[in-house]
């Protein structure tokens, strides 16, 4: 866990990016009627290009 100010930060940021990353695939799921391959591909595209 973060011991100070710049690693709360710095992890903070992390942990946006990660559910940010998490919930589009669980939305691409559900769009796609189940979870494949496909759907982390379209996630990272979608995210972070």
């Amino acid at each position: 866990m973060p011991k100070n100010l710049f690693q709360e930060i710095v992890f903070t940021v992390i942990m946006v990016f990660v559910m940010v990353y998490a919930m589009i695939c669980y939305n691409i799921a559900l769009a796609c009627g189940g979870m494949n391959n496909a759907v982390f591909l379209n996630a990272f595209f979608m995210n972070f290009l």
